[in-house]
């Protein structure tokens, strides 16, 4: 009967560990050693438009929605007039800061989501940046205090100031790692226009993943 050994006498099990062996001590040659790491791959923002026209474009060929304000007094105003036009009370808001301007403005909202029977879930919150580079939000749970803050609502509505816009996300994460964050600070997320999933099929699917709609509205003082 034939012991599954090679002419040598090494069996082909002990050939594979041996091989496994080798295969952890060499050091492979880089397949892609000559890279670069540092260049740009984005197309260059255009200076005459500038960081804030470049978000504005971007943002809205994602499918976002845009509102720019001068001041703090006409966000609460707009938001005021809003809410109740469009249905969106109460609004969810889980941050300290944007549930005092909502307070000020005398702006129904709540600190746990809650929404009428076929009602949308609409959540305000503010955000780390917005990048101009790809029309993206950048947010996290330690503003907020809930991830779910920005992914379970249908409609997700985010306050920024023009002192947010930055040109990339090679700055933004230059800017974020600088940042002292809260202590319960756990995750960051870039949002890039309003949810698109497809199924099997590739029939589109909403609000699977995140906001069906997405709103900025921009601080301008």
């Amino acid at each position: 009967m034939r012991d599954n050994k090679s002419d040598k006498g090494v069996t082909i099990k002990e050939q594979i560990l041996a091989k496994v062996r080798n295969a952890t001590i060499e050091k492979p040659e880089a397949l892609f050693k000559d890279i670069d790491l540092q260049s740009e791959t984005w197309e260059p923002i255009n200076e005459e438009d500038g960081n804030a026209i470049t978000f504005v474009q971007k943002f809205k060929d994602m499918g976002g929605i845009f509102v720019y304000l001068e001041t703090e007094d006409e966000l609460g105003e707009c938001i005021r007039q809003l809410a109740p036009q469009n249905g969106w009370e109460p609004l969810w808001c889980t941050h300290p800061n944007m549930q005092e301007l909502l307070d000020k403005y005398g702006v129904n909202y709540k600190i746990l989501p809650q929404k009428q029977e076929k009602q949308k879930l609409v959540a305000i919150t503010d955000c780390e940046f917005l990048v101009a580079q790809t029309g993206s939000i950048v947010l996290s749970d330690g503003n907020t205090l809930s991830r779910k803050a920005y992914t379970e609502p249908e409609v997700l509505l985010v306050v920024a100031r023009a002192e947010q816009i930055v040109g990339s996300l090679k700055e933004a994460f230059k800017r974020l790692k600088a940042e002292a964050f809260p202590d319960e600070t756990s995750q960051i997320v870039i949002m890039t226009g309003p949810t698109k999933t497809y199924d099997i099929e590739q029939k589109g699917v909403s609000n699977v993943l995140g906001p069906r709609q997405i709103a900025v509205f921009l601080i301008d003082d």
